[in-house]
């Protein structure tokens, strides 16, 4: 019997997946932030460790008995496969791969747009034609994201605090968020301290939690987000397709777990230029979806 490992790394989670040559799932692993670009490499390295370990116990099976392991964000896996002792070298995959086979889809043809603790997208046209845009981290850009989000969510509470914006319910949610009695108490909570990007992102789900209870300040936070993640697509869309041709539209990421929220704005920037664009969700969970593309690859490579 053979048996394929997928992990997912992110800004804020790992998952790790084991499914069998009939493609069943037979273990899940979860655990923290394993994308370098957000945590430390120890962190990352901790984070593929505790996701794999745990998917080899849900199902029963010892490091020795994995065939083929693939994995995305993976500069952390050889360390981490060596420490869980699995006899195989990590397999790259691209987080669009992972959307495409997240959202049912088998072509890598049109745009993936993810949003996570960040934000990136990716064009695939025929010919091999590709363009990617975004992914540049919370300091350079990273519009939409969790994080962007979070700090968007912040500081309009502090602005609250001062009268500088309307009273919004984003204030008593970063007091409850951070443990603190006063919004102001967040800025000690930061200051002096390597800023945490996914402890940011975090408060993204406080967000959308306002939003749902129709906080003015939180719902136009997201309506910018979602506003933002729709010219993102748009700009590297119109660098693969014409208006008029008709390509799917992978959305991927915790921040489109908001909703219409997100989508809605998203897809008024999006279709006004591309109307005959089709939305997927990526509904797949990432590892399992890691797990099934590294089959394929694996697949591919024992049919040459």
């Amino acid at each position: 019997m053979s048996y394929i490992l997928g992990v997912d790394g992110g800004g804020s989670k790992t998952e790790a997946a084991i499914i069998d040559e009939n493609g069943r799932v037979l273990g899940r692993g979860l655990a923290g932030g394993s994308n370098t670009n957000f945590v430390s490499r120890r962190e990352a390295v901790a984070s593929y460790v505790s996701a794999i370990r745990g998917a080899l116990h849900e199902a029963a099976l010892e490091p020795r008995q994995i065939s083929a392991a693939g994995c995305t964000f993976c500069s952390a896996a050889p360390d981490a496969f060596t420490e869980v002792g699995l006899p195989v070298k990590p397999i790259p995959i691209g987080e669009h791969r992972v959307a495409f086979e997240r959202a049912g889809l088998e072509r890598i043809y049109g745009v993936v747009l993810i949003a996570g603790t960040g934000s990136a997208c990716f064009g695939y046209g025929e010919s091999n034609k590709r363009f990617v845009a975004g992914g540049h981290g919370p300091l350079l850009g990273d519009e939409g994201g969790g994080y962007d989000i979070g700090i968007q969510g912040l500081r309009t509470a502090l602005k609250a605090v001062e009268g500088r914006k309307p009273p919004t319910m984003l204030t008593q949610a970063a007091c409850e968020y951070f443990g603190v009695d006063s919004a102001k108490m967040v800025i000690r909570r930061l200051t002096g301290l390597q800023i945490k990007q996914p402890l940011i992102a975090g408060f993204a789900v406080k967000v959308v939690e306002c939003a749902r209870q129709g906080d003015a300040a939180a719902l136009e936070i997201l309506k910018y987000a979602g506003t933002a993640l729709g010219e993102l697509a748009v700009f590297v869309a119109g660098r693969i397709f014409e208006a008029s041709d008709e390509f799917p539209l992978v959305l991927s990421g915790g921040v489109f777990n908001a909703g219409e929220l997100v989508v809605a704005p998203l897809k008024l920037v999006v279709s006004a230029q591309f109307p005959k664009v089709q939305y997927f969700a990526a509904r797949m969970s990432p590892g399992e979806a890691a797990a099934r593309v590294t089959r394929k690859l694996v697949q591919s490579k024992g049919g040459r």
